[in-house]
């Protein structure tokens, strides 16, 4: 899909976006790890309308410089798994290089489903390296959340991730159900 010398995961992941969330009337999508907010000016190339774009990142010096590219209409500091949003806010929810070590545990997902209203979307990307350690425990919580009929899979993609270092990734898109 990439390989371009772009940032892979931003790119890869707002194509997955774009792909499988449809544009609707208006729509609230967070950005969780939005850092310097460059996910969110690769997903506005996409032409999304009405929409009101929150970034959510624990660093304020990476939300200012966030703020500094006019995408998103709010700004939240904090952290996962305790996110602190309201439940069934978020129309859609884009999760760019938050899901690796030392970061977001897998059970952030779970918070990503709360915040999330009913027919919604998450789309995410992981290093396949750490989404196939089974002590990072992202294929039990999917499974579970997927069991339980929280969610189900749109798509799952595998493509490079860091190609400079020869590291894949996964990309997921999923509807939330309840």
């Amino acid at each position: 899909m990439c390989g371009t010398g772009e940032n892979t995961p931003v790119v890869v992941t707002a194509k997955l976006f774009a792909e499988t969330v449809p544009d609707q009337e208006s729509m609230k999508i967070l950005d969780v790890g939005a850092g310097t907010g460059e996910q969110g000016e690769q997903l506005a190339k996409y032409s999304y309308k009405n929409v009101e774009f929150t970034a959510f990142d624990p660093s304020e010096g990476m939300l200012n410089v966030a703020k500094k590219r006019n995408i998103y209409s709010d700004f939240i500091q904090g952290y996962l798994p305790d996110s602190g949003i309201v439940s069934d806010f978020f129309d859609a929810i884009i999760c760019v290089g938050t899901f690796i070590p030392g970061h977001a545990p897998a059970e952030s997902i779970r918070e990503l489903v709360r915040v999330t209203k009913k027919g919604g979307y998450i789309v995410y990307s992981v290093r396949k390296h750490f989404y196939e350690d089974q002590e990072s425990h992202f294929q039990i919580v999917e499974e579970e959340l997927t069991k339980a009929k929280h969610w189900r899979m749109i798509a799952k993609i595998e493509d490079e991730y860091l190609p400079a270092q020869n590291i894949k990734g996964y990309y997921f898109s999923f509807q939330v159900l309840n």
